[in-house]
């Protein structure tokens, strides 16, 4: 639900300006927002901000506040905001936080993703943004012809603006490709991705814009060699203690933290249990042999702590009829309005929920991929001792043959996600990561960023996403990697009792056993509106462009005779998603009044009163006594209600 939208226009608009781009906003959102939200919001001239979060949070941090003379609005809790503001409850330290960062941006960087920051002075016209240091907490920004608007959401900050929408060819070529929108594009044209580690100054008396970055590669590189150091480990610990002592600071209750016999969710649990957070334990019952490990675990802690176990064989099983399969378009119109594009086509046969409904909070171990060669081939080790030209042309094909579809794809779709994947390891070679780390990087600032959901709604907290651990996971060698060394060392650090119990791997299956029976394929040739599916898939249309028609046609036909794989019905999915994108931007363009491009007019000399009346009141606003007012909060109150 929480929708942050900022603005800066080239000059002074008018107070109905912003008003009206308010109105279009809650007009489309008010429906799926269920009358749960309550706006907050400051207008200063040509910049503003405005802030819709929930009535009644289950977060205690605040998403809005007023502090002295800074507006303060916040996307997602700060975990490990005591760092940087000392032992302040959440309700008080928005402020104090704001203000670190606008003296030292780089703090921000100190933070663990997702998080957001935006600050306006009213006084000073003075608006500045920051992202985190993944960029995981969503910025996005649309240029228009007289200003710049900002949001979390890429409908909103064009229904603020009142720009059609409609979907961007680049993006979209590489959703159709890897399944997500690569670099800076988004579903929608003219919206951009804001990177992380990223802020946006915009002076508003000045005319002025700055934009700065910090290069990722500098938060993250840290010594590297055959060992971790103690101490890089000891500070990795401390800032995961610190992660799970935020949680019980910013949300009530006891939180649940998921358990089972792998590597990630081991360290999160440790991390708390070594903060002395009360917690409750939960393992799910879905890999056979998975939950026994969790149990040893749970039964090696010298004290005593609540664990449930779900799923599988430890909870009784209602028989049920064959599960008809959801008629899929309407279900992907619910996805597309509930992610705006942003979801992945592999979540088309689940349910979307709803913006009002999901704010509950999920622990979870998102993030620690980068410390186990997530991307990794398998003869990675041959690979890193070629030379860097090779590793590049080698890492880059792998890595395009396993994001990319065999069948359905065009070839201009196959180069373009090469294209930003040999872009990104330039970057990563830039930036001192020559060997398979370019690899780890490309995880970080491209599949985790894009198509994780963290970054999605509030109360989703990844404490291995903390620059600590990243730091620590770009500190190992690839050997180290594979065999789990920093997991190994955090867990030894956090939770001894755990260290010498082994990671949950599944047993290979014995020579001449039975084979497992193969996973049902859920196929598209199955769905009750399969006619419809049908004409979307194989109607000639714009979006079809980006895929081979021949290619399509065939895995189509495949899918009709009940032949297809998984992965055979990847395309399928990646091309019917773009289809029903369609008519969610005509549901979106409803609510836009201007439905055709603005055109610049040359401006006509009006009367000398009016050009006198606009130098009246720029004379106003620079005298101190009306700057002085402009800080209180009673006339930023009334400025908010008047928009």
């Amino acid at each position: 639900m929480e929708t942050v939208v900022a603005y800066a226009f080239d000059q002074f608009a008018g107070a109905e300006r912003a008003a009206a781009g308010v109105r279009r906003v809650e007009a489309y959102y008010g429906g799926l927002w269920q009358g749960l939200a309550q706006r907050d919001g400051c207008d200063a001239g040509t910049v503003g901000l405005h802030s819709w979060s929930r009535r009644e949070p289950t977060c205690r941090w605040p998403a809005w506040q007023d502090d002295d003379d800074l507006c303060v609005a916040s996307l997602h809790a700060p975990l490990g905001y005591e760092t940087i503001v000392g032992d302040l409850t959440p309700g008080r330290a928005a402020g104090p936080l704001a203000r670190a960062v606008l003296a030292s941006p780089a703090r921000m960087l100190e933070l663990a993703p997702p998080f957001v920051l935006m600050v306006l002075d009213p006084a000073d016209e003075r608006l500045e943004l920051f992202t985190d240091s993944v960029g995981l907490g969503r910025m996005f920004q649309l240029r228009t012809t007289d200003g710049w608007v900002w949001s979390n959401r890429p409908v909103a900050a064009c229904l603020f603006a009142d720009v059609p929408v409609a979907a961007a060819t680049r993006g979209w070529r590489y959703a159709a490709g890897c399944g997500w929108f690569m670099g800076d594009t988004t579903p929608y044209d003219r919206v951009l991705a804001v990177p992380g580690a990223t802020r946006i100054v915009t002076e508003g008396r000045r005319s002025r814009r700055t934009v700065t970055r910090i290069d990722a590669t500098s938060i993250w590189s840290g010594p590297s060699g055959a060992e971790l150091s103690p101490r890089l480990i000891g500070e990795t610990a401390d800032a995961l203690r610190g992660v799970a002592r935020s949680v019980s600071r910013l949300w009530p209750g006891t939180p649940t933290v998921d358990l089972s016999g792998g590597r990630d969710s081991r360290v999160v649990a440790a991390a708390f249990l070594s903060a002395g957070v009360d917690l409750r334990l939960n393992s799910y019952d879905a890999v056979p042999g998975e939950v026994q490990v969790a149990e040893q675990l749970v039964a090696a802690l010298p004290y005593e702590v609540e664990h449930v176990v779900t799923g599988g064989t430890r909870q009784p099983v209602v028989p049920a009829g064959p599960a008809a399969l959801p008629e899929v378009v309407e279900r992907i119109k619910r996805w597309h309005r509930y992610g705006e594009g942003l979801r992945p086509a592999s979540y088309l046969f689940h349910t979307p929920g709803g913006l009002a409904g999901v704010d509950h909070l999920a622990i979870g171990g998102a993030g620690g991929e980068v410390a186990h060669g997530h991307f990794y081939p398998r003869d990675v080790l041959a690979v890193d001792k070629a030379s860097v030209e090779t590793r590049v042309e080698v890492f880059a094909q792998r890595l395009q043959a396993r994001l990319v579809p065999a069948q359905g794809p065009t070839a201009q779709v196959r180069d373009a996600v090469t294209g930003q994947i040999r872009q990104v390891f330039r970057e990563a070679i830039q930036g001192g990561f020559e060997d398979s780390k370019m690899l780890d990087y490309f995880y970080v600032v491209e599949r985790l960023r894009r198509w994780g959901t963290a970054g999605e709604r509030s109360g989703v907290v990844s404490p291995l996403l903390v620059p600590a651990f990243v730091r620590g996971a770009f500190a190992l060698s690839a050997p180290q990697r594979m065999d789990n060394a920093l997991h190994r060392a955090l867990v030894r650090e956090l939770v001894p009792q755990w260290a010498e119990i082994p990671f949950f791997t599944a047993a290979p299956k014995p020579a001449g056993s039975t084979p497992a029976r193969t996973a049902q394929v859920k196929r598209l040739a199955d769905v009750p509106d399969r006619e419809l599916v049908e004409k979307l898939l194989t109607a000639p249309a714009e979006w079809t462009e980006d895929f081979e028609i021949k290619a399509v046609s065939a895995l189509w036909a495949s899918s009709v005779a009940g032949r297809s794989t998984a992965a055979d019905e990847v395309a399928l999915r990646q091309l019917l998603w773009r289809a029903v994108f369609e008519e969610h931007l005509s549901e979106v363009n409803q609510h836009i009044t201007q439905h055709v491009p603005q055109v610049v007019v040359p401006r006509v000399a009006g009367p000398v009163s009016a050009s006198r009346s606009g130098r009246t009141k720029r004379r106003l606003r620079r005298m101190p006594a009306v700057r002085r007012l402009a800080r209180t909060r009673v006339w930023r109150t009334l400025r908010s209600r008047n928009s």
